[in-house]
C-alpha cells in the first residue's frame, strides 16, 4: 500500500522548507516585463537575459505596505515609472503559495542601481559600435564624429521633415515655436509618424527614417523629437541599429529629445543635438536668422561701398567739369578771335577774287571775240567742200561720168538683187536700154 499526501500537504511543505531555506530577503538584479497594477497591489515579472536569450524567470508582486512604498519611492527619485523594460535591483523575500506558487515579494528597490545600469548599457554600446563600425564612428577632442555630423546645413533651412508622435507635446511644442517665430520665417515641415517611447520605438523611427528618403522630396534637415521622460523612456534612442543608422544618414538629423541631464546615442551621432523640441526649433529659427544677418550685414557693406564711390564719382565729375569749362571757355575764345579774323579778312579777299574773276572773264571774252571770224570762215569752208562732194555723188553725176544704173520693175536695184532670166532695164546718160539676163555668173 502507497502513503499518500494530498497536494495541498505537498505544497505546504515545499513551502516550510523553503522559508527554512530561504528565511531572509535578498538583493536580486533583473529586468522588469509584465507589469499590472491590482488595486494597491503591483504584480509583475523579473527576468534574465543572457545573449538575447532568456535564462531565468519569476513572477513578483507588491503589496500596499511595504512593496507599494518602495516602488513608489523608486519613482520619486529615479523619475522612472516602474514598467517594463528597465533593469532594477530589488529587495525581496521568497515567498511560496500553495495556490499561486513561487514568487518573489518586493520590500526595497535600489534607484542608483537603475540609473547606473542605463548608462552602463549605453556605454557598452557606444563600445560595441566604435569597435564594429570604425569606418562610421570615430572620436575626437571628446566629440563623436559621424558622416552625419559632418553634413553642411544649408544656408537656410526650410524644409523639415519631423520623426516624432502626432499626439506627442513634443510635436505641438515645435510646430508652434516655428509657426509663431518672430521673424515670421516660413518653414514646411512634414510630419512622419513614429512611435517615440516602448519596446518598438526604435524600429518605428528607423522606418520613419527610410520613409523619409523614400518620400522623393528634397529635406534640408530631419528633426527626431519627442517630450521629457524617465532615464530608462530613453533607452529606444540608445539602440545599436537605430544609433548606426542616424550616423550614416545623408541628411542632417537634429535631436530635441527631451533629455534635460545628458545626451544619448542618437545624440552623439546627430549633426545637431538639442536637448528639448522647442530648442531644436529655435535652433532652426536662429540659424536662419544668422543668413538674414549675413545678408543685412552685406547689403550695408554694398550701399557703404556705392556711396563711397558714388562720392568719388561725383567728385571726379566735379573737377572734370571744372576742367572741362574752364578749357571750353579758352577754345570758345580762340575761336572767337579766330572768327573775327577770318570776318576782318574776308571783304578784301572776296572783292580781290571777284575782281580777277572780272577779268579773266573780260580777258575771254575778247580772246572769242577776235577768234570767232577765222572759227566761221574755216567751217564754211569745210561745208563747200562736203556739198561738192555730196554733188559729186548724186545719180546724175555718176550718170555723166560714163556709169549706168540698173532699174527692175521701176526700182533702182544692185546686182545681189538680179538672177537669171529677170527683165532690166540699163539707164544710161541719154538712153535707156531694155535686157534680158541670160546668165549670171560670180565675180
Amino acid at each position: 500500500m502507497h502513503t499518500y499526501l494530498t497536494l495541498q500537504q505537498l505544497l505546504l511543505n515545499i513551502q516550510g522548507e523553503l522559508r527554512q531555506a530561504f528565511p531572509a530577503s535578498y538583493w536580486i538584479k533583473a529586468e522588469l516585463a509584465g507589469v499590472r497594477r491590482v488595486g494597491n497591489h503591483v504584480y509583475f515579472e523579473l527576468l534574465q537575459i543572457s545573449s538575447g536569450q532568456k535564462v531565468a524567470q519569476i513572477k513578483g508582486t507588491a503589496f500596499y505596505n511595504e512593496g507599494a512604498r518602495a516602488i513608489q519611492t523608486f519613482e520619486q527619485v529615479t523619475g522612472q515609472k516602474f514598467t517594463e523594460g528597465i533593469k532594477v535591483g530589488l529587495r525581496a523575500s521568497v515567498n511560496f503559495h500553495p495556490v499561486y506558487g513561487l514568487s518573489l515579494n518586493l520590500l526595497e528597490l535600489d534607484a542608483e542601481l537603475t540609473i547606473g545600469g542605463i548608462e552602463l548599457q549605453r556605454k557598452q554600446t557606444l563600445e560595441l559600435l566604435l569597435r564594429n563600425q570604425p569606418e562610421y564612428l570615430s572620436i575626437r577632442d571628446g566629440s563623436y564624429i559621424t558622416p552625419n555630423s559632418l553634413l553642411p546645413l544649408p544656408a537656410v533651412i526650410q524644409k523639415v521633415a519631423v520623426i516624432t508622435s502626432p499626439t506627442s507635446d513634443a510635436y505641438a511644442d515645435l510646430t508652434h515655436c516655428l509657426n509663431t517665430n518672430d521673424y515670421e520665417y516660413r518653414f514646411h515641415a512634414d510630419l512622419y509618424e513614429s512611435l517615440v517611447h516602448g519596446y518598438n520605438a526604435a524600429q518605428s523611427v528607423q522606418e520613419s527614417l527610410d520613409r523619409v528618403l523614400n518620400s522623393g522630396k528634397q529635406y534640408d534637415v530631419v528633426v527626431l523629437t519627442r517630450g521629457g521622460g524617465a532615464p530608462a523612456d530613453f533607452l529606444p534612442f540608445d539602440d545599436y541599429d537605430l544609433a548606426l543608422k542616424i550616423a550614416r544618414y545623408p541628411i542632417p538629423v537634429i535631436t530635441g529629445i527631451g533629455h534635460q541631464m545628458n545626451q544619448g546615442i542618437a545624440d552623439f551621432f546627430a549633426r545637431v543635438h538639442m536637448k528639448t523640441p522647442t530648442m531644436a526649433a529655435q535652433f532652426m529659427i536662429d540659424h536662419n536668422h544668422q543668413f538674414e544677418k549675413k545678408l543685412n550685414y552685406l547689403l550695408a557693406a554694398i550701399n557703404r561701398r556705392a556711396l563711397s564711390v558714388l562720392s568719388d564719382k561725383k567728385n571726379r565729375f566735379m573737377m572734370l567739369r571744372s576742367r572741362f569749362g574752364s578749357s571750353t571757355r579758352e577754345v570758345l575764345h580762340h575761336k572767337r578771335y579766330q572768327l573775327h579774323y577770318v570776318k576782318s579778312n574776308l571783304y578784301p579777299a572776296s572783292f580781290r577774287l571777284v575782281k580777277n574773276e572780272d577779268a579773266k572773264v573780260l580777258m575771254k571774252s575778247t580772246q572769242i571775240g577776235f577768234r570767232i571770224p577765222f572759227y566761221f570762215g574755216a567751217a564754211q569752208k569745210n561745208l563747200s567742200h562736203l556739198k561738192e562732194h555730196i554733188q559729186s555723188l548724186s545719180p546724175e553725176r555718176l550718170l555723166q561720168r560714163g556709169f549706168a544704173m540698173i532699174r527692175k520693175e521701176g526700182q533702182y536695184v544692185t546686182g545681189a538683187m538680179l538672177a537669171a532670166g529677170d527683165d532690166i532695164e540699163i539707164v544710161l546718160q541719154n538712153d535707156i536700154l531694155e535686157a534680158t539676163i541670160n546668165k549670171k555668173k560670180e565675180r
